[in-house]
């Protein structure tokens, strides 16, 4: 057994442990540990698992302090449920250990359930859902400023041209970042998920649409999310489809109504490539440094969706042109030789 599999085994049983004091009112030295079914993790490092009561499922939560801020996990959770928002009811939290209990949204991500067929009924609920977190108040959350946004965007030269790819990247990037900054800075600013995407919502058991994976949530560009969920990096809809949806969740809006539609649709454009350059580092980074290949298979469709948008707008046609002639068939030849799950 090796140390990561070793701490990862003491931390499921101190949580077991736990979990089973709580269920026991505190009084743990009356109860053996309970049974974790482990339900899977995500692009960070927590640890899900159901946890089996005689009439509901609820899941415990290994959050590793080092890495996760539950406190603001629960805070968040607190203060949307409260504004409205249907997110999982925190049972019990233990700071100093990282751990939790929350109610169980199920085991279907929107993912699973949307396709052609399906999305036109599921996505007024979805933009309604975002609606009423823009509707949330932002002013206790982080800022989503300038040095933020240029870290992300580190993230696509590093990750995925170096240390992936293997390619030096362009000198322009700069000039490329530059609008992309400068959209995220000039739209109008609210409440933001930061990740909200068909596997961060739920279908829960009621049929009710769940958010999950909130805990990053900040202050920043009203167009993020709905390009987070419109131009999805696992899921693609036609361009019309996008584009109907859009003006649907803008006429809705009591701060976007009104923007002329055009620049709208640049923030928009410029808003999502900003999130699609860092989601390609954040997809290699996952395979090079934490050992997850799972999401290297999002990145041609990740791709696409940045060349598509610098082959519309002139001051980004360059480096679309050379994604599209030098990085294209690299990513095709890596992919080809790494074993995907």
């Amino acid at each position: 057994m090796t140390a990561t599999q070793s701490t990862a085994t003491r931390r499921r049983e101190q949580l077991s442990q736990w979990v089973a004091s709580k269920l026991s009112e505190g009084n743990a030295d009356s109860q053996t540990a309970v049974r974790l079914q482990a339900i899977g993790c995500d692009a960070g490092f927590r640890n899900y698992y159901r946890v089996k009561m005689p009439e509901q499922t609820i899941v415990a939560v290994d959050a590793p302090t080092a890495t996760e801020d539950t406190h603001a996990f629960v805070d968040i959770a607190r203060k949307w449920r409260a504004g409205g928002v249907n997110v999982p009811q925190v049972l019990a939290v233990d700071y100093e250990q990282g751990f939790m209990l929350q109610e169980d949204f199920g085991d279907t991500p929107m993912q699973a359930v949307l396709n052609k067929t399906t999305i036109d009924e599921y996505c007024p609920r979805l933009l309604t859902t975002l609606l009423s977190i823009q509707q949330q108040a932002p002013e206790d959350l982080p800022r989503y400023d300038e040095k933020l946004i240029k870290l992300e965007l580190s993230l696509y030269p590093q990750w995925f041209l170096q240390e992936w790819l293997g390619t030096t990247p362009p000198t322009e990037l700069a000039e490329l970042f530059l609008p992309l900054i400068t959209a995220m800075k000039a739209q109008p600013q609210g409440t933001v998920h930061r990740d909200y995407h068909s596997r961060n919502l739920m279908l829960t058991p009621a049929g009710n649409i769940g958010v999950i994976d909130f805990q990053g949530a900040l202050h920043g560009p009203l167009l993020y999310d709905v390009v987070s969920l419109l131009r999805d990096c696992y899921l693609r809809w036609p361009t019309a489809q996008v584009e109907r949806w859009l003006n649907e969740f803008v006429a809705q809006h009591p701060v976007l109504a009104g923007h002329d539609s055009v620049q709208l649709q640049t923030w928009f454009d410029l808003t999502g490539l900003q999130r699609h350059l860092k989601c390609l580092g954040i997809f290699t980074r996952l395979w090079l440094r934490d050992g997850k290949p799972g999401y290297l298979k999002e990145i041609p469709r990740t791709l696409d969706y940045v060349v598509s948008v610098c082959r519309q707008h002139p001051q980004l046609n360059e480096h679309g042109q050379w994604l599209e002639h030098h990085v294209a068939q690299a990513v095709q030849a890596r992919l080809a030789q790494t074993a995907l799950p």
